[in-house]
């Protein structure tokens, strides 16, 4: 077959890279059998689903109603779950084949909030009745906190369960609209059993918030258990392959025994006890959520940049007048367009490797709970506050600027990005709205701070605001010095110091009444909450490519340390970054922190580095090593072959196919058109 100008225009930049992308794909899953393992879990899941061969337009695109768009969820949830227990592996349990985060599978809550939830909190005789049941498939379980009236403030929570000592049950209730359980995945027709959050009543004492185990539907026919009102809460921006549903209880009764007792007890005789610590143990499993999160949405936007990338290298314009030979050339070219390319790649790693930081310091903490050590709790906390406030707030900002790179064909469904902004928009309000969590983040760090003028520990995240500072003190840095990773670390640094001492001092010495002094200076308690993460995150990626084996070439050593730098600098010239102001301000009297000429040099060194990483682009995004189905667009497959896939796919949807039918007419042809060409002359 003759290889047409795409075709070619992508092989070329394939073909430019210093590194090979395998090697960077096995850092980024963890080691070369993974990776293997994750290409084959996806290869036969694709296969099965029917989404392997790319020339068929994906059902995603042609059966778009409310049920067809479920049936498929069902679908890929059970092909993915079948898979994962022949194979025995969980390249599924977080993400779908298509990246998304897997709430948008129906059966999504199962493993990452479901059998959590039982795991931390149910004691050994529940873990031992309820956890093969679930892993086995032979119950399908959801995690039910959210109401409609109430989200992440646990403390609201309406539902009640009430002690009836007489017949040693519960009875779960829902007393008021706004207590009826919304948005779970899964609630709405395909789980049998959900964790419901619920306030124990027993007696005239209200203990708070609990978790219990409510059958919803029945194992055998899937019918409603008597007294339960359940359903499907309509479209979304995105995730509309599950069914997110509400659910209304009507005086259910459950045994006593399905009260997760881990933590907390009560007796036949209606005496309860808990653990002092039983609302922060199971906190544990929002953590543990909120933790993945920031992975997941950076692949997600890995995916996206790798559309953009790929229809960058093969789509050509001129550049209008300033053009006067009215010639075209691949848009990759164009400044503009490979530095928002290029620094949002940088990002995406810095972002990804972060997460890896996270996981390692959850993983930490659920060791040191086991020994009875909740010491790591408020750091994780916070850590897993802030990480999945910035990453979702950055991923869905930077799908969105794929999409418009991407020009007017970024803009149709069959580009595959509307969806992958869709689902990243859930991401701000997901496991707590982002601006909630900033502040909590920040609440922590203003602790930290009170812990050192009190003489006592900090945290190792938080070490840097034990350093002394002098406020009068600028960056002395010059020329290539700004691309050492040292340099760079101390410039985040000391603007994180500079923000969060700012804020605490704001905040605690205002003189007004503390919810009062947090209102009025909230913003700058953010800034300085984002300063802290831009720091943590840069610092991940310089500890990543500190750590790398000496196995990896220098080639691809070379470029990481490119891609970090690009973040570090690009951030801080970026028109687009938030609060970039605050890193030339100084506390003291005398020059901002980094001078204009500093700055011009900044930019200079990111031209460079814009330069040499311009020809690693299309290696930097094939590394993440998504399949051609798994975008499930047409600007972005692997071939590159672009206006032959648009065309492909588009002559098959349904409603080009029913209008073949009848000699290109349209069905509403004949109701809407042809009376306006007929009416009759005036």
């Amino acid at each position: 077959m003759v290889e047409n100008l795409q075709v070619a225009l992508m092989r070329k930049a394939r073909a430019s890279s210093s590194f090979r992308p395998r090697e960077l794909t096995n850092l980024l899953w963890g080691s070369e059998r993974v990776a293997n393992e994750r290409r084959a879990a996806f290869e036969r899941v694709e296969k099965t689903l029917g989404t392997y061969e790319t020339a068929k337009l994906p059902r995603c695109y042609s059966e778009t109603s409310r049920e067809d768009l479920f049936e498929q969820g069902l679908e890929m949830g059970k092909v993915c779950l079948d898979d994962m227990l022949e194979y025995e592996h969980e390249h599924f349990v977080w993400i779908t084949p298509r990246y998304n985060l897997v709430n948008a599978s129906p059966f999504g809550h199962k493993a990452i909030l479901f059998e959590p939830a039982m795991e931390h909190n149910g004691t050994a005789e529940q873990k031992s009745k309820w956890l093969p049941l679930a892993r086995s498939g032979k119950i399908l379980g959801t995690y039910a906190q959210t109401e409609l009236g109430h989200g992440s403030f646990v403390r609201g929570i309406e539902t009640t369960a009430t002690f009836d000592q007489e017949t040693d049950e519960f009875v779960i209730h829902s007393p008021t609209i706004s207590s009826a359980k919304f948005w779970p995945a899964g609630l709405g027709f395909s789980t049998t059993h959900g964790t419901v959050m619920a306030r124990l009543l027993v007696g005239d004492k209200d203990h708070g918030p609990h978790l219990f185990v409510v059958q919803l539907r029945s194992v055998g026919d899937g019918k409603r258990m008597p007294g339960i009102k359940m359903g499907d809460i309509g479209l979304k921006l995105g995730y509309n392959e599950a069914d997110n549903g509400f659910a209304s209880f009507n005086h259910v009764r459950i045994p006593r025994s399905h009260m997760l007792m881990a933590h907390s007890q009560l007796s036949r005789n209606g005496t309860f006890a808990e653990d002092p610590l039983r609302a922060k143990l199971s906190y544990s499993v929002m953590l543990l959520v909120r933790g993945k999160m920031p992975g997941v949405f950076a692949v997600q936007l890995a995916q996206a940049l790798t559309i953009a990338t790929r229809y960058s290298v093969v789509r050509q314009q001129g550049l209008g007048p300033v053009d006067a030979l009215n010639t075209e050339t691949n848009i990759i070219h164009y400044k503009h367009q490979h530095f928002r390319l290029l620094s949002l790649i940088a990002k995406t790693y810095a972002m990804f490797f972060a997460s890896r930081a996270c996981d390692t310091q959850y993983n930490k903490l659920r060791k040191m709970q086991c020994q009875a050590d909740h010491s790591l709790l408020p750091s994780v906390h916070a850590l897993t506050a802030g990480l999945k406030a910035y990453v979702t707030s950055e991923a869905v900002d930077g799908a969105e600027d794929c999409r418009k790179l991407c020009g007017g064909h970024g803009y149709m469904v069959i580009s595959g990005l509307p969806n992958i902004i869709g689902a990243l928009a859930g991401g701000a309000t997901f496991e707590g709205e982002n601006y909630v969590l900033w502040q909590q983040l920040g609440r922590h760090l203003l602790k930290q701070l009170d812990r050192f003028q009190d003489g006592e520990t900090i945290e190792p995240q938080v070490q840097y605001l034990a350093e002394p500072k002098d406020p009068n003190t600028s960056c002395m840095a010059s020329g290539e010095q700004f691309l050492d990773a040292g340099v760079q670390l101390g410039i985040y640094r000391d603007r994180a110091h500079r923000l969060v001492v700012k804020a605490h001092t704001a905040i605690r010495a205002s003189g007004k009444m503390p919810a009062e002094a947090w209102n009025e200076h909230m913003m700058l308690l953010i800034y300085a909450s984002r300063a802290h993460m831009d720091y943590f995150i840069l610092k991940s990626f310089v500890d990543i490519i500190a750590a790398l084996p000496d196995t990896m070439s220098e080639s691809l050593g070379a470029v990481l340390k490119r891609v970090c730098s690009l973040f570090a600098l690009s951030t801080i010239v970026n028109p687009r970054s938030v609060d970039v102001l605050s890193f030339i301000e100084t506390t003291g009297t005398q020059q901002p922190y980094l001078t204009c000429s500093q700055l011009d040099t900044m930019r200079s060194l990111v031209n460079g580095l814009l330069d040499q990483l311009l020809p690693e682009a299309v290696a930097l995004t094939d590394a993440w090593d998504f399949s051609d189905a798994s975008l499930c667009s047409a600007l972005g497959m692997y071939d590159g072959n672009v206006y032959k896939n648009i065309m492909r796919w588009v002559e098959q949807l349904p409603i080009n196919q029913n209008a073949q039918e009848n000699g290109g007419v349209q069905e509403g042809w004949a109701k809407w058109v042809d009376p306006i060409l007929k009416r009759a002359k005036l």
